[in-house]
């Protein structure tokens, strides 16, 4: 009799095709911070018919995730004016250019620089820039303080204030008053001062400047006498099941098995796969409590440790310590820091100046990293800073802007 070869084939074909995507899910889970896990399980479980969601787990993830009311920060406010104000096309190029503002609300690089940056013509700009300064606040956009206060007084171009601005700013800057009265023929320019003081210099400054970044530790560090208690909480995660109900059934149709099949293997694994990830960051957890226990306390500082070494310690590869330790944060007595700040010899055990300074210093001369993509670098560091905080301490460290710095290394 002739053994059905391509059947056992196919079986073991379509188990390994299972379990390969099993572990790559796996690390993708070790490597989520609890937050993004909590969303991305709540999908893994909607995906699978065996998975069911407890009652408790399933109120409290809902509560957790209620939206919190805040203030609208300047780029929020910017942004729902772009979508009432352009067509899609034209959207693009007001959102590079909402990219480019500044911590004031100030453009931080010439047109020149921005189409040399994008690749696109000049004009592309100079159509889309002057439908933005008109946006609330009133100078936003602006390229420079004396243009800001322009725009501010656009509406009065016969007034004393605009012909100061327009033609005398420097004298203006200068305080030299009766060179103005002078110029422009007036005795008293009290009137003008005062429209003038009356005036935005920083366009931003009625706004929240940056949205506050919700963290939630995946990891906690308590002393009880001598003994330090390391727990994963975990409040924010659904709490699901298995149905075990499903595992009896033998379906008649070749691929209501192999539908059955896959989310038995991909419910099993998910469960397993969330316990390993509870331990293993138990075990790094505990490492490094013994590890920086005097610095935790507050009593000393960083003891010399590296992720190669707790790799070695925890017998695993340093790829997967990596991931445990991606994003993620523990509460200490110290408060709540970045799991990788423990490690010596790490980003995190810099200030965040000192940080962002290093990350420049190493970057391609040839493509320098904007703001934002400094910011992301940043954050997968343990490192949270907004864009708009990177853009305030490279000015503070003398560092000029992406655009700047790549038309420096070509010159």
């Amino acid at each position: 009799m002739i053994s059905p070869i391509r059947p056992i084939l196919q079986q073991r074909q379509t188990t390994h095709t299972i379990v390969a995507f099993a572990l790559h899910q796996s690390l993708q889970l070790l490597q989520m911070p609890q937050l993004e896990l909590s969303q991305w399980l709540l999908a893994e479980i909607e995906n699978n018919p065996l998975l069911e969601l407890d009652t408790m787990g399933q109120t409290s993830v809902r509560h957790d995730f209620s939206t919190i009311e805040s203030p609208l920060t300047l780029h929020e406010h910017l942004l729902h004016q772009i979508q009432e104000h352009f067509t899609q096309p034209q959207q693009h190029i007001a959102h590079l250019l909402l990219e480019a503002l500044d911590e004031r609300g100030f453009l931080e690089c010439s047109l020149n620089a921005l189409s040399h940056q994008h690749n696109l013509p000049r004009e592309t700009f100079e159509r889309v820039l002057p439908i933005l300064q008109t946006f609330d606040p009133p100078g936003i956009f602006a390229q420079n303080l004396r243009e800001c206060l322009l725009i501010q007084l656009q509406d009065k171009p016969n007034s004393d204030a605009y012909k100061i601005v327009s033609s005398h700013f420097e004298h203006l800057l200068r305080k030299r008053f009766e060179k103005i009265k002078k110029s422009l023929k007036i005795d008293d320019l009290s009137p003008a001062i005062l429209t003038l003081a009356r005036l935005h210099l920083r366009p931003s400054a009625s706004f929240r400047q940056e949205t506050p970044i919700w963290i939630r530790a995946d990891l906690t560090m308590t002393k009880t006498g001598k003994t330090w208690i390391i727990e994963t909480p975990e409040e924010m995660l659904p709490k699901f099941h298995l149905n075990t109900r499903y595992l009896t059934l033998s379906p008649d149709e070749p691929e209501e098995k192999k539908s059955l099949r896959k989310w038995v293997v991909q419910g099993k694994w998910l469960l397993k796969s969330l316990e390993r990830r509870r331990l293993l960051l138990r075990e790094v957890g505990a490492l490094l409590a013994r590890k920086q226990a005097a610095f935790l306390e507050q009593r000393g500082e960083l003891q010399q440790i590296t992720a190669q070494e707790i790799a070695t310690k925890l017998q695993i590869h340093e790829s997967t310590l990596s991931r445990a330790l991606a994003g993620k944060y523990v509460q200490t007595p110290r408060g709540c820091i970045a799991l990788k700040s423990l490690l010596s010899a790490s980003p995190e055990t810099l200030t965040a100046k000192e940080a962002l300074q290093r990350l420049i210093a190493q970057e391609n001369r040839k493509e320098p990293l904007s703001d934002t993509q400094l910011a992301d670098t940043l954050q997968q560091s343990g490192i949270v800073l907004a864009r708009r905080t990177i853009a305030k301490y490279r000015k503070e460290l003398k560092i000029s802007s992406a655009a700047q710095r790549k038309q420096r290394h070509k010159a």
